[in-house]
């Protein structure tokens, strides 16, 4: 019976005050998205394992929550929206202009190790400009989430950009195998010198390229100095064509007026291998994780039969609304209610009173008052955040304390 009043491990029941803030804060959320003109977009909870694979580059097959249907075929709960974004916008947008702009709001489900509270089921956020591959669009979608992290109530955040063609054009010119990209990749992600090192000497990569690499977890910053030591560094040609195109951005987000949220961190390769292009984390104060993640895919709707370059994020809206919980932002959530307490006698009045009440968007709570006494009216007003009270009972106001919620006629 004890195991019954449980949730799983990495999962959690959201309730009362801090669910309605949960809500409040999605609306808000949506509310930037279609300021921006972008339209709604559902997609389903489980899909078909091969809209995940490994070929699409998302997360590892392990970290899936996999499952059968009565055909035999297997399937997986949404660990990312990005691939499933991509087959619809190839099914049902085909014959549409581009771009397209589209926002979702939903829960992912990754299998990880549940460490640090990490939880599994989380809801997200976000939205996919496809059919955009300038550095405008980039721009956009970058004021889009200052923008929203702003009407949210943050005001101390920071997004971390990066472009994966800085390192992609590197590794090109080392001529190195898979294995020994992934493994550079990690430590370069982490931030791990000494095993970088290793792997360097281990593989005979030196000169001006072993420079390069070695530099590259340090390489994080302002633009400005970042880009110029960037383009000290190195002759390849794909990697500069890669700093001047965060140059052109940084250029585009100073016209947004919100250059000050910005740095730069060439170091970051980000999770997914369907990235192409930039990609950028947001982070703020009173959490152990980013909140948002997103970049640059510029080939992954080729693999649903449609040509269209890309960019996009996912928002992790449980860890935004622990960041404004730990940062003490004031998010409304259940509007102020009234109270009607009445006895049998008298509920056709305070019915009345109630309806004419809803009818002007005020919420409304009906308390009949037999077999309550003044704890558990108090009790009652606190948890459900009445402001006022109004009195069909006949004549037992002097059970409400009435300096702290007034009695009083509407």
């Amino acid at each position: 019976m004890q195991q019954l009043l449980h949730t799983p491990d990495g999962v959690r029941d959201y309730y009362g005050e801090e669910y309605a803030r949960k809500l409040m804060l999605c609306d808000k959320i949506r509310e930037t998205f279609r300021l921006y003109g972008y339209q709604d977009i559902m997609t389903p909870v489980f899909e078909y394992f091969d809209i995940f694979n490994a070929e699409r580059g998302t997360i590892p097959s392990r970290h899936m929550y996999k499952l059968f249907d009565r055909d035999g075929e297997t399937l997986v709960l949404r660990p990312d929206f990005t691939p499933a974004i991509a087959r619809c916008a190839s099914k049902y947008f085909a014959d549409t202009a581009l771009p397209i702009r589209l926002s979702y709001l939903g829960n992912t489900y990754v299998n990880t190790l549940g460490y640090r509270g990490q939880l599994k089921e989380t809801t997200q956020a976000g939205a996919e400009l496809v059919g955009e591959a300038s550095v405008e669009g980039n721009a956009e979608v970058l004021a889009m989430i200052i923008d929203l992290f702003r009407a949210v109530g943050l005001t101390e955040f920071q997004i971390e950009v990066g472009d994966v063609r800085y390192f992609k054009g590197l590794l090109k010119e080392a001529g190195i195998s898979d294995d020994v990209r992934a493994q550079l990749r990690t430590c370069i992600e982490n931030k791990n010198h000494f095993g970088l090192e290793e792997i360097l000497e281990e593989n005979h990569i030196e000169g001006q390229l072993a420079r390069v690499l070695t530099r590259l977890p340090h390489l994080f910053g302002s633009p400005e100095e970042i880009l110029e030591e960037a383009e000290k560094l190195t002759s390849n040609t794909v990697a500069l064509r890669a700093t001047q195109r965060l140059k052109r951005l940084c250029a585009c987000l100073k016209e947004y007026g919100v250059s000050k949220y910005i740095t730069l961190d060439l170091g970051m390769l980000g999770l997914h291998e369907y990235y192409t292009g930039i990609i950028f984390k947001g982070y703020t104060y009173g959490t152990g994780d980013h909140i948002v993640t997103g970049g640059r895919y510029d080939h992954l709707l080729e693999q649903f039969g449609r040509e269209a370059p890309s960019i996009g994020f996912g928002i992790n809206v449980d860890i935004l609304q622990q960041a404004l919980t730990s940062q003490h932002i004031p998010m409304q959530g259940r509007r102020p209610a009234v109270l009607i307490m009445f006895d049998s006698s008298r509920f056709a009045e305070a019915a009345v009173k109630a309806r004419e009440l809803r009818s002007q968007k005020i919420p409304v709570h009906m308390l009949r008052m037999k077999g309550m006494d003044a704890a558990g009216i108090q009790n009652y007003i606190h948890e459900n955040h009445v402001v006022c009270t109004l009195e069909y009972a006949g004549g037992r106001t002097d059970i409400v304390q009435k300096g702290e919620v007034p009695v009083c006629d509407i």
